[in-house]
Protein backbone atom coordinates (compact mmCIF):
# COMPACT_ATOMS: atom_id res chain seq x y z
CA UNK A 1 0.00 0.00 0.00
CA UNK A 2 1.42 3.44 -0.80
CA UNK A 3 2.73 5.34 2.21
CA UNK A 4 0.12 8.15 2.00
CA UNK A 5 -2.61 5.53 2.50
CA UNK A 6 -0.94 4.07 5.62
CA UNK A 7 -1.11 4.80 9.32
CA UNK A 8 1.93 5.11 11.57
CA UNK A 9 2.14 2.66 14.45
CA UNK A 10 4.49 3.02 17.43
CA UNK A 11 6.38 -0.28 17.80
CA UNK A 12 6.88 0.45 21.49
CA UNK A 13 3.68 2.28 22.42
CA UNK A 14 4.12 5.92 23.38
CA UNK A 15 1.97 5.45 26.49
CA UNK A 16 4.51 2.84 27.66
CA UNK A 17 7.46 5.18 27.15
CA UNK A 18 8.10 4.55 23.47
CA UNK A 19 9.49 7.55 21.60
CA UNK A 20 7.82 9.12 18.62
CA UNK A 21 10.59 8.57 16.10
CA UNK A 22 11.27 6.96 12.75
CA UNK A 23 13.16 4.15 14.50
CA UNK A 24 10.10 3.35 16.63
CA UNK A 25 7.51 3.61 13.86
CA UNK A 26 6.14 1.37 11.17
CA UNK A 27 3.64 2.10 8.40
CA UNK A 28 0.60 -0.19 8.36
CA UNK A 29 -2.62 -0.26 6.40
CA UNK A 30 -5.70 0.39 8.54
CA UNK A 31 -6.67 -3.30 8.64
CA UNK A 32 -3.29 -4.45 9.94
CA UNK A 33 -2.98 -1.48 12.30
CA UNK A 34 -6.23 -2.56 13.95
CA UNK A 35 -5.06 -6.20 13.96
CA UNK A 36 -1.91 -5.20 15.88
CA UNK A 37 -3.96 -3.28 18.45
CA UNK A 38 -6.38 -6.22 18.74
CA UNK A 39 -3.49 -8.53 19.63
CA UNK A 40 -3.40 -10.57 16.41
CA UNK A 41 0.19 -9.46 15.70
CA UNK A 42 3.19 -8.05 17.57
CA UNK A 43 5.93 -5.98 16.00
CA UNK A 44 9.62 -5.92 16.90
CA UNK A 45 12.51 -3.90 15.57
CA UNK A 46 15.66 -6.05 15.56
CA UNK A 47 18.78 -4.12 14.57
CA UNK A 48 16.76 -1.79 12.36
CA UNK A 49 14.74 -4.60 10.73
CA UNK A 50 10.99 -4.82 11.35
CA UNK A 51 9.63 -8.27 12.24
CA UNK A 52 5.96 -9.22 12.59
CA UNK A 53 5.04 -11.92 15.12
CA UNK A 54 1.63 -13.58 14.83
CA UNK A 55 -0.48 -14.38 17.89
CA UNK A 56 -0.34 -17.97 19.14
CA UNK A 57 -3.82 -18.70 17.75
CA UNK A 58 -2.54 -17.85 14.25
CA UNK A 59 0.84 -19.60 14.62
CA UNK A 60 1.47 -21.62 17.79
CA UNK A 61 5.25 -21.29 17.24
CA UNK A 62 4.87 -17.49 16.85
CA UNK A 63 7.44 -17.49 14.04
CA UNK A 64 8.65 -13.97 13.26
CA UNK A 65 8.01 -12.88 9.67
CA UNK A 66 9.28 -10.15 7.36
CA UNK A 67 7.39 -8.30 4.68
CA UNK A 68 8.63 -10.13 1.59
CA UNK A 69 7.05 -7.74 -0.88
CA UNK A 70 8.39 -4.37 0.30
CA UNK A 71 12.05 -4.57 1.25
CA UNK A 72 14.69 -1.89 1.10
Amino acid sequence: MPAPWCEVHHIQHWDHGGPTSVDNGVLLCSHHHHAVHAGAWSIENRQGVTWFIPAAYLDPARTAQRNVFWRS
